[in-house]
């Protein structure tokens, strides 16, 4: 009677229903349409900002410093005086130059007067030829002393000259080298004189980009000292020899600051226009992903199913991709949410404002309640 029971039991164990498991629900994902937008290709590079003309100015004779015209940080225009030396023997030299230089003219006007004198009398018959001869010589040498003293003097006055230093061209002073009282020796350097009317910068691009640039290509550089802004860029000059260290070709290019909110020696992005825009598809470079050595993203079809697609990927900027081939206008495809997606398998489609919105509306995160410790109470 006992296994009668147990069996019936078991017979009806096995005619119960299993229980019914909810189908998984498929992953949310953002989509975007494919699209063709234009695009200017550009190559960029970073560089160090330096100023459009910067001269160490010095001393081209030896002095004492008596004067410094110009400040530190000021601003002075081509021609100003700078720094003054002390000319104090150099103008004893000079007034010694000019006391030889009238004793030479005096002793010129003596032999020009003797051989005026040999000429009258050698055409009277009262002397030989030769004394005219001995004569013309004499005013020849009377000549050459004087233009050796003329001469002594000139290079004399122009040490006073040079004893003012002065600004080249206008700019403004970066740095002083000497003080006032300071003796200045031939050669040494005295002040900085740097030209930011304009920055100029030196950027290192791929030749594969920039070979075809012509001076006047347009562009613009970006400082992290100043993020957020642009200035205005222009090739001045492109590089007949590609760097041996880096492989990359030199282009000099002119930054504009109008407003001066640049300064030599900073670092910037610069970007320049390689040729016309061209219609490019671009996506997100979180639709992107590598699988078995290829670049794919997910394209999803009409009934939300997502297809593994390969696509080759171009230049990649500001977290987008250009895209060759592997896709056409109007396609979507999966540009959040890759990693839920199982190929050919369906995707719930979010909306990104959608999306936006719940995320606003849902409760903020309280901490929870720490459990109450136990006091030993019963």
């Amino acid at each position: 009677m006992r296994a009668l029971v147990l069996a019936f039991l078991v017979l009806a164990a096995c005619e119960r229903p299993a229980p019914e498991v909810e189908p998984v629900p498929p992953p949310p994902v953002h989509v975007d349409v494919v699209r063709t937008r234009q695009v200017v290709p550009t190559a960029e590079g970073v560089a160090t900002l330096e100023a459009a003309r910067d001269a160490t100015l010095r001393a081209e004779v030896g002095g004492r410093v008596v004067d410094l015209a110009a400040a530190l940080g000021s601003r002075v225009e081509v021609g100003a005086s700078l720094v003054r030396l002390d000319v104090g023997r150099t103008a004893v030299a000079l007034d010694a130059v000019g006391a030889q230089v009238a004793q030479a003219e005096a002793a010129l006007a003596q032999a020009e007067r003797q051989r005026e004198l040999a000429e009258r009398l050698v055409q009277s018959g009262g002397a030989a030829s030769t004394r005219l001869d001995d004569a013309t010589d004499g005013v020849r040498l009377a000549q050459a002393a004087l233009e050796a003293t003329r001469a002594q003097q000139r290079l004399t006055r122009r040490g006073i000259t040079e004893a003012v230093v002065r600004a080249p061209f206008a700019g403004i002073v970066a740095e002083r080298f000497v003080e006032v009282g300071e003796l200045a020796a031939p050669g040494a350097p005295v002040m900085r004189l740097v030209d930011v009317s304009h920055l100029k910068a030196t950027v290192l691009l791929d030749p594969r980009e920039a070979l075809d640039l012509v001076p006047g290509a347009r562009g613009h550089a970006e400082v992290h000292a100043r993020e957020g802004e642009r200035f205005d860029v222009t090739v001045e000059r492109v590089g007949e020899l590609v760097d041996p260290r880096t492989r990359r070709l030199p282009v000099e290019v002119r930054i504009d600051d109008p407003q001066h909110r640049l300064r030599p020696g900073l670092t910037a992005r610069v970007r320049i226009e390689t040729g016309p825009a061209r219609a490019v598809v671009v996506l997100p470079s979180g639709a992107l992903f590598e699988r078995f050595g290829e670049t794919q993203v997910y394209v999803v079809d009409g009934e939300a199913v997502a297809h593994r697609r390969t696509v080759s990927a171009g230049t990649s900027r500001d977290g987008e991709v250009e895209i060759g081939e592997g896709l056409t206008p109007n396609e979507r495809v999966v540009v959040a949410g890759v990693e839920r997606v199982v190929h050919e398998r369906p995707v719930q489609v979010v909306e990104r404002h959608a999306e936006e919105a719940a995320s606003e509306r849902a409760p903020r995160d309280v901490p929870e309640a720490r459990p109450e410790e136990d006091t030993g109470g019963g």
